[in-house]
């Protein structure tokens, strides 16, 4: 009989899952909606209008409960080191959140999904190149699996558009190179800021770059379509901000495993909701794709999780020998 503490952590981790999941799924789904040519087709101005409110609300969010950001403090006392990492970053997932927008006007949710699973391929080759990650034919074997399932999501799209396919590989590369700088912010050069106090400050440096780009290239057509649409738009950049919470709090509460393996429901989720709400056509090829995507991503996940215990082994074992030797 599990006892009540095990009742509650299991309801946690069902209740937190659950929002993360359809907090992302509806995020991807709106953009897709109001990134129609009869809504709002301005990504740039939409990107734009996500970091404002991020911003925004990550400032409020720091006003009201200051406990959520542990090491803002850190973060003001190095502000100088942060910014060589933070401008070039805020410029990359200002380009990566813009050509994902952008994509939505020419290829299905579902094949953007698709080639979305490749990042772990990408994400790795470039930790390997900077000495992050060390390199292992293991490890090549699994993403090699991944690899083969995005190539066959990709030739069996129905409706394949090189402009669309072109853009997601932009914004992938972009958001793989604004993750690797990312991880040496949030752990390397003695810094490791936590989720949240990352968003706050990357947020501004996205935004410079966004609004700077939408000034000049700006159109007297997307004042119209704001005016509109921008309840849509302002709830739809809600929910943007709303999914960097739930991240911070999914990776803070839940363990490495169930995070794994929510973040595989998600994917399942988006694809199905793909097909039931825009009615995108899936072929077979795609299903048999998906299926080895996931059967890769989970065996790397498992693969990570293995890794990150035996550090944290080693991290307990570093003090005991020290211990020892005295």
């Amino acid at each position: 009989m599990p006892s009540m503490d095990e009742v509650r952590l299991v309801l946690e981790a069902f209740g937190i899952g659950a929002c993360y999941i359809a907090v992302s799924c509806s995020l991807i789904t709106f953009n897709k909606y109001l990134m129609h040519e009869d809504r709002f087709p301005h990504a740039k101005a939409l990107t734009a209008t996500h970091m404002s409110v991020t911003l925004c609300m990550s400032m409020i969010l720091y006003k009201v409960a200051p406990s959520l950001y542990p090491t803002m403090g850190k973060a003001k006392d190095n502000w100088q080191t942060l910014l060589k990492y933070l401008v070039p970053l805020g410029t990359l997932f200002a380009l990566a959140l813009y050509c994902s927008n952008k994509a939505y006007l020419y290829s299905s949710v579902a094949f953007l999904q698709f080639c979305k699973e490749g990042n772990v391929v990408i994400v790795f080759a470039m930790a390997v190149v900077i000495g992050l990650q060390a390199f292992s034919w293991t490890k090549v074997g699994i993403l090699s699996v991944v690899v083969t399932g995005c190539s066959l999501c990709a030739h069996g799209e129905i409706h394949f558009v090189w402009m669309g396919f072109i853009l997601q590989l932009v914004s992938q590369f972009a958001e793989c190179a604004k993750n690797t700088i990312g991880e040496v912010v949030m752990s390397g050069s003695g810094l490791k800021l936590d989720v949240l106090t990352f968003v706050l400050l990357q947020a501004p440096c996205s935004l410079l770059p966004l609004v700077v780009s939408t000034t000049l290239t700006w159109q007297p057509e997307i004042w119209v379509a704001f005016q509109a649409h921008w309840p849509m738009i302002l709830l739809n950049a809600l929910n943007a901000f709303a999914l960097n919470v739930l991240v911070a709090t999914t990776l803070k509460r839940l363990s490495a495993v169930a995070f794994v393996i929510i973040g595989i429901m998600k994917d399942s989720v988006v694809v199905v909701l793909s097909s039931a709400i825009f009615g995108d056509r899936i072929s077979l090829m795609q299903i048999i794709g998906f299926s080895i995507i996931m059967t890769g991503i989970a065996l790397w996940g498992n693969l990570k999780i293995k890794e990150q215990a035996e550090k944290d082994k080693l991290g307990e074992q570093e003090p005991l020998a020290k211990a020892a030797k005295v």
